[in-house]
C-alpha cells in the first residue's frame, strides 16, 4: 500500500503561541527570519516535520498570526487535512482568531482542534469559562465538534495528549492523488549558489520526478526537475501531500513570483475568467454588490479581479449563489478548488467560495441557461461535467490529463455515455477519439452552415476549400486530427467531399441566369471537336464577363464535362474517341508522328501537340524521339 502524507498547519491571533507550539510537537524552530525572532512574530509560512504516535510523518506548516501578513496565512491554509486553531487561554478568541476561522471555513478545511495553549497562565475556573466561551463562537462554524485540547507550548503540559488527538483525526484523511498531472502551487523562491533557483511549495497532486519536464504557470516558463528534497532529505521522487523543495534548471530566480504554480505542461486550463460559487459571510457588514473590486486568493495566488454575479443583484451576509471573476492577471484555476476574497482597500475577508471552473468568455447575467450550467459544475452528475468536457474530439489519454483520474476510471464513465447515446467515437488511425454526442451535432451543424453559405454565394466552386473551411470553424486541432474528422464525416455521409472541396450532399443550386449562361457556354463547346474555341472571347459572347470566365470553366471541369489541357478546354466527350483511335493505331503501327495524328483526329498542330503531351502524361503513351509508342 502507497504511503499516505499528510499536512497539519496552525492559525490564530498573532502572539498566540502557534509557532512556539510547533517547536514543542516537532523539536523545530519554524522562524527563520532575523525581523522574525526579534519581533516575536511569524511574517512568512514556517515549515516543520514531526512522526506521529502511529509512525506517520506528518509536514506543518506555520502561518502568520498578524493581520497585515494574512495573505502568507491564506498560502499556507491551503492544501492543510488538519488545522489547530490556537487560542491564547489568558486572551481568549480575538479578533484575527475569527478572520481566520472566517478564511478556514471558507477554504472547506475539513478537520480542527482548538488548541487551548499558555494554560500555564491561568486558573482552572478561568479555562473553563474560556471553553465555554469557544463552544459558543465555534456553533455556527464548520468546527463545532472541534475538540479541545489544553496544552502550554511553554512547558510541554498537554503536548502528548495533542500529539495523539492529531493521529486519530488523521485516520480520517482521504489519501490525495499521487497519479494524474503534477499541481504544485509555490509559496516560496530562492536561489542557492551553485544550484540556481529553488521553489518550495505543498504538491496538491501527481508525483514530481528527477529529471522531469514541468512548466511554471501562468507565465508559461518550461524547466526541469534538477534535485528534489522532501523535509530536507534529498529524494528520486515526491508525492501529493508532501512539502516539497524543487531545484529547477534553466529558470531565472526572478522571472518566478510566489504565486506561480508548477504544473505539467498544457494539463490545467488557465485563463483570466473564473466561474465560482459565491458565498458572503455571515459576519460581513456589506452586501457584495456587482463589479466590485476584491482580492482573489487562490493556493499562493493573490490577484485583483471585479466580481460579475450573474444570480444576484447583489449577494447579502450570509448569501450564497453564482459568479465569475473577472482578473487583470491569468490564473490556473480547478474546478473544486477553494478560494477566498478579501475586500480591496481596507484588506479584510469578506466572502470565498468554490471554483467550478476557467470560462472561456463573461456570461450574462440572469439567464437560466448560464445558471444551469453553473448548477451542473456545482452538483451536478459526474457523466454531465465528462460530456461537457468533449467539447472537441479527444483521446481518451488527454481526456484522462484534463480530469486528472486514471484511464481505467475514465473508461468506465465513457462506457455509460456509449450505452445513453451521448457520446460519439471516431478513429484517428487505430486511436479512438471520445465527442460529445450533443457538441459534435453542434459542431456539425455549424459547419454545414457555412458550406451552404459559401455555395449559395459561390454556387461554380464545387465547394469551399478544406483550409478556408477549416479557418471558418475556427478550429485549432492538428492538420493530422483535422483531415480524419473531416474525411470521416464525408464517410459517414454528413456531406460530401470532392478532392480538396467540402460540399453539402445537396450541392450547390445554381440561378437561373448562371444555368443559362453555361448552356451557352456548352453549346458554343457542342460540335468542336479536338479544336475548342477560345474562352475568354466565347465566354464574352456568351455574356459572361472576363474576369468570371475561369470560374466557368473550372465549374465544367470539375463536373467532368470538360478537360483543362495546356490553355485549352476540351470536352470530354471528344477525348474518350480521340484516345481509342490512337491506341488502336499504335497496336497496328507500333508507333506514330505529330503529321499522323493531326490527320487522323482531324485537327491542327497547335492542338494535336498539347494532347499528346496529355495523353504522355497519363502514361497511355511514351515520347521516344519525335515518335510516341504505347506506354
Amino acid at each position: 500500500m502507497a504511503e499516505r502524507h499528510y499536512l497539519i498547519g496552525t492559525a490564530g491571533h498573532v502572539d498566540h503561541g502557534k509557532t512556539e507550539l510547533i517547536h514543542a510537537l516537532s523539536g523545530i524552530e519554524t522562524d527563520r527570519l532575523k525581523e522574525e525572532k526579534q519581533r516575536g512574530i511569524s511574517i512568512e509560512l514556517g515549515f516543520a516535520h514531526m512522526k506521529m504516535p502511529s509512525g506517520r510523518k506528518v509536514g506543518i506548516v506555520d502561518v502568520p498570526g498578524h493581520e497585515r501578513f494574512v495573505r502568507q496565512m491564506l498560502a499556507g491554509a491551503s492544501g492543510m487535512d488538519v488545522v489547530l486553531l490556537v487560542i491564547a487561554a489568558d486572551e481568549g478568541i480575538m479578533p484575527q482568531t475569527q478572520e481566520h476561522l472566517d478564511i478556514l471555513t471558507l477554504l472547506g478545511i475539513p478537520r480542527g482542534i482548538v488548541v487551548l495553549n499558555k494554560v500555564d497562565l491561568v486558573d482552572e475556573e478561568w479555562l473553563e469559562l474560556i471553553e465555554e466561551e469557544i463552544h459558543q463562537e465555534l456553533k455556527d462554524t464548520a468546527f463545532h465538534k472541534a475538540p479541545i485540547c489544553r496544552v502550554s507550548a511553554l512547558t510541554g503540559a498537554g503536548i502528548p495528549n495533542l500529539r495523539q488527538t492529531i493521529d486519530e483525526l488523521l485516520t480520517e484523511v482521504e489519501s490525495k492523488k499521487t497519479t494524474g498531472p503534477v499541481r504544485m502551487p509555490l509559496d516560496r523562491v530562492f536561489s542557492i549558489q551553485g544550484f540556481g533557483t529553488v521553489v518550495t511549495g505543498t504538491l496538491y497532486s501527481g508525483t514530481v520526478k528527477l529529471g522531469q519536464e514541468l512548466a511554471i504557470e501562468p507565465i508559461h516558463i518550461l524547466t526541469k526537475v534538477r534535485s528534489l528534497q522532501v523535509h530536507k532529505n534529498k529524494v528520486d521522487f515526491a508525492e501529493a501531500g508532501q512539502r516539497v523543495a524543487v531545484n529547477l534548471a534553466g529558470v531565472d530566480v526572478a522571472d518566478v513570483e510566489r504565486g506561480s504554480v508548477l504544473v505539467s505542461s498544457k494539463a490545467f486550463k488557465i485563463g483570466k475568467i473564473v466561474d465560482l460559487k459565491v458565498q458572503n459571510l455571515i459576519s460581513a457588514d456589506k452586501p457584495l454588490i456587482q463589479r466590485q473590486r476584491v482580492r482573489f486568493h487562490l493556493g499562493t495566488t493573490e490577484i485583483l479581479g471585479r466580481i460579475h454575479l450573474l444570480e444576484h443583484k447583489e449577494l447579502a451576509p450570509g448569501q450564497e449563489g453564482f459568479a465569475q471573476i473577472l482578473l487583470e492577471e491569468p490564473v490556473v484555476a480547478v474546478p473544486g478548488d477553494r478560494f477566498v476574497l478579501r475586500f480591496y482597500s481596507p484588506a479584510h475577508t469578506i466572502a470565498g467560495g468554490k471554483v467550478l471552473g476557467v470560462a472561456e468568455f463573461k456570461q450574462k447575467r440572469f439567464k437560466e441557461n448560464v445558471l444551469a450550467q453553473m448548477r451542473v459544475k456545482d452538483q451536478g452528475d459526474p457523466l454531465d461535467l465528462l460530456e461537457e468536457e468533449m467539447n472537441e474530439p479527444q483521446t481518451g489519454t488527454d481526456l484522462a490529463a484534463r480530469l486528472h483520474v486514471t484511464l481505467a476510471e475514465l473508461e468506465e464513465s465513457l462506457k455509460l455515455l456509449e450505452e445513453s447515446h451521448r457520446l460519439e467515437i471516431w478513429l484517428e488511425d487505430e486511436t479512438k477519439l471520445y465527442w460529445g454526442k450533443v457538441t459534435a451535432e453542434l459542431w456539425r451543424s455549424k459547419l454545414l452552415n457555412i458550406v451552404k453559405i459559401y455555395e449559395g454565394k459561390n454556387p461554380l466552386h464545387g465547394g469551399i476549400g478544406r483550409e478556408e473551411l477549416k479557418t471558418r470553424l475556427g478550429v485549432l486541432w492538428t492538420h493530422r486530427r483535422w483531415q480524419t474528422i473531416l474525411e470521416q464525416g464525408s464517410s459517414r455521409g454528413y456531406y460530401h467531399i470532392s478532392g480538396s472541396k467540402v460540399q453539402t450532399n445537396e450541392g450547390a443550386e445554381i440561378p437561373p441566369g448562371i444555368q443559362n449562361r453555361l448552356d451557352a457556354l456548352r453549346t458554343k463547346w457542342q460540335g468542336s471537336t479536338l479544336m475548342p474555341p477560345d474562352l475568354m472571347i466565347t465566354a464574352q459572347a456568351c455574356g459572361i464577363q472576363k474576369s468570371e470566365a475561369l470560374e466557368y470553366a473550372q465549374y465544367l471541369c470539375e463536373r467532368g464535362e470538360w478537360v483543362h489541357i495546356d490553355q485549352f478546354y476540351y470536352r470530354q466527350k471528344e477525348l474518350e474517341p480521340a484516345k481509342e483511335i490512337l491506341i488502336e493505331f499504335l497496336k497496328d503501327h507500333g508507333e506514330v508522328g505529330v503529321s499522323e495524328v493531326r490527320e487522323m483526329w482531324g485537327t491542327s498542330r497547335k492542338y494535336a501537340v498539347p494532347l499528346l503531351e496529355f495523353f504522355d502524361n497519363q502514361k497511355l503513351t511514351k515520347r521516344i524521339g519525335d515518335k510516341r509508342r504505347l506506354y
